[in-house]
């Protein structure tokens, strides 16, 4: 059924959180896509990737698609693959500085999505966590994990055909004017 889902629409990423402390905690709402290319964050610290090990994203295609932003200037610590047992991966919870790659929870929009991202922020713009979900079906598909580790780094979608962070999948491409660091 892959061949019916092209026009679904990417994420709207979830809910953008400011934590100064877990008590503090308010979601905000992400921006709609715009023809301008407009960035919400940025890490302090190269990220580490975590891929959960029911997750839809192999490690082969995990590092594809870190080497398209690497090609753009942004670093990652070298990706690893959780144990089987891993307590953030069963739990949902991101480590301090990871980006997770994990199969959709509870939360996400089913039938509008083909994935999500959802990012941690201080109360400037420093991402300090950020979940990635993905329909298992779609791990290894094109483009799907390089738009949202866009998101995961900071990055809004836009409405440009072509542009990899354009939101709906079938107008998306791999022109990353803008993104480079």
């Amino acid at each position: 059924m892959k061949f019916l889902v092209p026009f679904l629409f990417l994420p709207t990423h979830g809910p953008v959180h400011k934590t100064p402390s877990p008590a503090d905690e308010v979601c905000l709402t992400v921006p709609t896509a715009t023809s301008t290319l407009s960035r919400v964050g940025d890490w302090h610290a190269d990220p580490k990737v975590l891929l959960c090990a029911h997750g839809p994203v192999t490690f082969a295609r995990a590092e594809r698609a870190i080497s398209y932003w690497k090609r753009l200037g942004y670093a990652f610590q070298t990706p690893r693959e959780a144990a089987q047992d891993s307590f953030a991966c069963a739990t949902g919870k991101v480590p301090y500085n990871t980006i997770m790659i994990d199969i959709p929870s509870q939360s996400f929009k089913m039938g509008k999505h083909i994935g999500s991202t959802r990012t941690w922020r201080n109360e400037g713009t420093q991402i300090f966590k950020a979940k990635i979900e993905i329909i298992p079906a779609w791990g290894d598909s094109e483009r799907i994990l390089e738009h949202e580790l866009g998101h995961a780094l900071g990055w809004n979608d836009v409405t440009h055909t072509g542009h990899i962070m354009n939101g709906t999948w079938s107008l998306g491409g791999y022109n990353s004017i803008g993104l480079k660091k």
